[in-house]
């Protein structure tokens, strides 16, 4: 039975749930897809859409639940590959988030969407050169696709070409001056070709738009660290942890910044933290790397031990 059967009932509660969904009311979005689904339970649509907010309102393992069933349905839903594959990016699922991409593409081989998320997954396994060409033909097919040239920007600096990053991202600020991600991964990119004088003008861009970020006030504070200006950095950095206290590089560079200003107690309990953070995600890193493994995900859990590495290298 299709929406059409049921009368047409069940797709205007469709139509409503993507309106709420694109006004970003995702909770009355579920509320109109459920009642979708009340009506017509065999809707493909309206379980790809309930699974859209529920991923939005974060629940990604009922996301993945509701795209199954979508593509049970119909298996040449693209939207519910879609979706399917941005909850299984949010849980880190990483290759089954670039098969789902896979899926999408061979239905839909102009899908921008897809190539784009393609993309993001392959660059969290660290191929990179293969991100970088998933965005070029995303962008090849919407030439604003704002998401896919800081994405291929991203993936541009992994590569260490800051240049050719910093160029996407004045790419995608030309197109909305008022993207936030393109003006905190400028000063990010800045700050990895240690010209942090630079990066100071794109952070506080960022600021202007989220002045509450804590990634943002982390970056800054470590630029201004770095040009010596601890006083400054520590204020930012301390603003940073209030919001995400979970950062153990942000402590370690507060640490570094109380030491400079002879204070040592503060630098000290600084210290503290980071190495405290640092034990949790080294034994969390390992105990998911090994699940992964045992699951089979190869490059996943490559990916969660290189991380773990990484804390164990700072």
């Amino acid at each position: 039975m299709t929406d059409h059967d049921s009368g047409g009932s069940a797709a205007e509660f469709c139509r409503k749930g993507q309106e709420d969904g694109r006004d970003g009311r995702h909770d009355d979005a579920l509320v109109s897809f459920d009642h979708a689904l009340s009506i017509n339970p065999d809707s493909a649509s309206a379980w790809a859409g309930k699974g859209f907010a529920l991923g939005k309102l974060g629940r990604y393992e009922e996301e993945i639940e509701c795209c199954d069933k979508a593509l049970a349905l119909d298996p040449a839903c693209t939207e519910a590959w879609n979706y399917k594959g941005f909850a299984l990016g949010k849980l880190k699922r990483f290759e089954e988030k670039a098969a789902c991409c896979d899926s999408a593409i061979s239905l839909d081989p102009k899908n921008a969407v897809a190539w784009n998320n393609k993309g993001v997954a392959l660059g969290m396994l660290g191929r990179y050169t293969e991100e970088i060409e998933c965005c070029e033909r995303a962008i090849s097919l919407r030439s604003r696709y704002l998401s896919a040239w800081v994405n291929k920007g991203y993936a541009l600096g992994k590569l260490r070409h800051y240049e050719e990053e910093v160029a996407c991202y004045d790419r995608a600020l030309k197109i909305f001056p008022f993207y936030f991600s393109a003006h905190l991964n400028k000063g990010i990119a800045r700050i990895n070709q240690r010209r942090y004088e630079d990066a100071l003008l794109p952070l506080e861009k960022a600021l202007a738009l989220q002045p509450d970020n804590p990634r943002a006030l982390y970056r800054k504070g470590s630029a201004l660290s770095m040009l010596g200006r601890h006083e400054e950095a520590v204020a930012c950095l301390r603003d940073s942890l209030n919001s995400d206290p979970t950062n153990a590089d942000a402590w370690v560079v507060l640490s570094n910044s109380c030491f400079s200003l002879g204070r040592f107690r503060e630098s000290g309990r600084a210290f503290d933290q980071a190495y405290y953070i640092d034990i949790k995600d080294v034994r969390g890193g390992i105990a998911r790397g090994f699940s992964q493994l045992r699951e089979k995900r190869f490059d996943d859990a490559q990916r969660t031990f290189s991380e773990v590495l990484e804390i164990l290298g700072r």
